[in-house]
């Protein structure tokens, strides 16, 4: 199916579970395939899950249509009595901690942002089906960069 593909290309641990075709927008739910994650404390693995979590985040577009990926995460616990966090989040390797944008989707929005002021480049990005506000480039730009224009 292509569009486990193009889930896979995302990253390859990640599962297909439902799609969604809107007028301006195609909806993606997604979850990880691994049972055991290592917490990112201590690097202990654990298979313990505490609770579960949708998270939504924004990737590159698809046939002219904003792209969503609703996210089916999980918190689990560290089995590791020595560690000092009793739960951890399951990071998603395409997107940054609680990050609403894959990382794909950010190095875009850098690189148009880079060619033109933040407004001009709110302004194409929205033409291309990129929700990304002024203020929104400005903070990624201040990350990356010295300035914003």
């Amino acid at each position: 199916m292509v569009m486990e593909f193009l889930i896979k290309e995302l990253d390859k641990n990640y599962e297909l579970i439902d799609c969604k075709v809107k007028k301006d927008k195609i909806i993606f739910t997604i979850q990880s395939t691994l049972v055991e994650l290592e917490c990112p404390y201590c690097r202990h693995k654990t298979d313990r899950v505490h609770s579960y979590y949708t998270r939504e985040i924004q990737d590159i577009p698809l046939l002219n249509k904003q792209t969503v990926l609703i996210v089916n995460g999980r918190k689990m616990f560290c089995q590791n009595p020595e560690c000092n966090h009793t739960t951890f989040s399951e990071q998603h390797v395409f997107a940054g901690k609680n990050g609403r944008k894959t990382r794909r989707l950010e190095d875009r929005i850098l690189k148009t942002s880079s060619e033109l002021s933040s407004v001009g480049a709110s302004k194409l990005l929205r033409e291309n089906r990129i929700t990304v506000s002024k203020s929104t480039i400005c903070e990624m730009l201040k990350k990356n960069v010295t300035n914003c224009g």
